[in-house]
């Protein structure tokens, strides 16, 4: 090897060594830009962790994503529960998480966002509300089809207002018009005997002004409940009757195998929920009755939605529709003297309707497993999750 050659090699060999050292000083310093950077997702999921710890409510980093993305869209602590359909023990206790963290700041009124919210979590976006059909509001369902709206919303003008003792909370008309819409669609009330097991929506009302029914019976144990329905059927000729009753007591065994459709939003406590879903169920003739069912994420997680869906299937059904946020609460007046009220960081002003429910369509399918059980007061309504009783 002549001197020449040894000088080129020894000249490459020096400049892949220049080259390793540079990456090296690359990586190192790349190491040190980093150390001490917040990873978004693992955040987010020791948020998460804290979250369950302290609540007791499962919680997964989805869930807090959601929530972010509710935060990002609005200050307002309710709108920020609409948004994220998360129950509140959760959103509150994600706030002050992010608060502790130095992500948000808690006014009195409203949520704020700091700098270091979006510099770590650039990814999570706001909700986009006008992706949802203003004109259903996202039920996909034409209220004035049936031409009952305009002469409903006349009618529940005069109805009585919600009470705190019976956890009453009526939805909006179109709501209300939207469900019975949903059933003559599928085909759930012409010739059809219904039972509809609480009726603070006035829904008895509504299906039997479709004048398609065969017969409407209403349980409920608020007695003004029961005189207006029975007032307004009576002077509209209605198929439809009203009696005082309270559902956490046996039905009357001459309900049992009567009905082809039920209508009902049980509290979703497990236990209460289970022991209402039963009764309703056990009210239906068998194979191929349908029952119209109100859910909400608001007082019940996803993973406690898993438990409920199951009780659904255990009983001899099968879910043939869920509709998010399908029905719309109008304000109630005891807001404030609710525990979910007692959980808010931020007392936000209510900005128009925020707690919503999906309407959930079951059929069975099989001879049902339900039983017409006493339920104990005790039971109604005790949950980790449910606070807006």
């Amino acid at each position: 090897m002549n001197e020449m050659q040894k000088s080129k090699e020894k000249t490459e060999e020096n400049e892949q060594i220049k080259t390793e050292n540079k990456e090296k000083e690359a990586k190192m310093k790349e190491k040190k830009e980093n150390k001490g950077k917040i990873e978004p997702h693992q955040e987010i999921e020791r948020i998460a962790r804290n979250v369950e710890k302290k609540t007791g409510v499962k919680t997964s980093p989805k869930n807090i994503e959601d929530i972010m993305a509710g935060i990002k869209t609005t200050g307002n602590f309710w709108q920020i529960v609409s948004f994220s359909q998360r129950p509140i023990p959760v959103v509150a206790q994600t706030l002050k998480e992010l608060k502790s963290l130095g992500y948000i700041d808690l006014g009195e009124e409203e949520v704020r966002l700091l700098p270091k919210f979006n510099e770590v979590f650039e990814n999570i976006l706001p909700f986009l509300p006008d992706a949802i059909c203003q004109e259903c509001e996202g039920r996909g369902i034409n209220i004035k089809s049936l031409g009952i709206y305009d002469d409903f919303v006349s009618i529940q003008r005069d109805r009585p207002k919600p009470l705190q003792e019976y956890d009453q909370g009526n939805v909006d008309p179109a709501s209300t018009i939207g469900r019975v819409t949903l059933m003559r669609l599928r085909g759930d009330i012409s010739k059809k005997k219904i039972i509809v097991l609480g009726d603070d929506d006035l829904v008895g009302i509504a299906i039997g002004l479709t004048r398609i029914p065969k017969e409407v019976v209403v349980l409920d144990i608020d007695k003004r409940l029961i005189d207006f329905t029975n007032k307004v059927a009576q002077e509209r000729g209605l198929a439809v009757r009203a009696e005082v009753f309270d559902l956490r007591e046996p039905l009357p065994n001459s309900f049992k195998n009567k009905f082809d459709v039920f209508v009902t939003d049980p509290p979703e406590a497990k236990k209460s929920f289970r022991v209402f879903l039963e009764k309703a169920i056990w009210c239906l003739t068998g194979n191929g009755g349908v029952g119209y069912i109100g859910m909400t994420l608001i007082d019940s997680s996803v993973s406690k939605w898993r438990e409920l869906q199951k009780i659904i299937l255990e009983a001899g059904a099968a879910i043939t529709d869920i509709i998010r946020n399908f029905n719309r609460y109008e304000i109630w007046d005891y807001h404030e003297k609710t525990l979910a009220w007692k959980l808010a960081p931020v007392k936000s002003p209510l900005q128009g309707i925020w707690y919503t429910s999906a309407l959930v369509r079951i059929e069975l399918v099989q001879k049902p497993s339900a039983r017409n059980i006493k339920l104990k007061l005790k039971d109604m309504y005790i949950d980790s999750e449910s606070t807006t009783t």
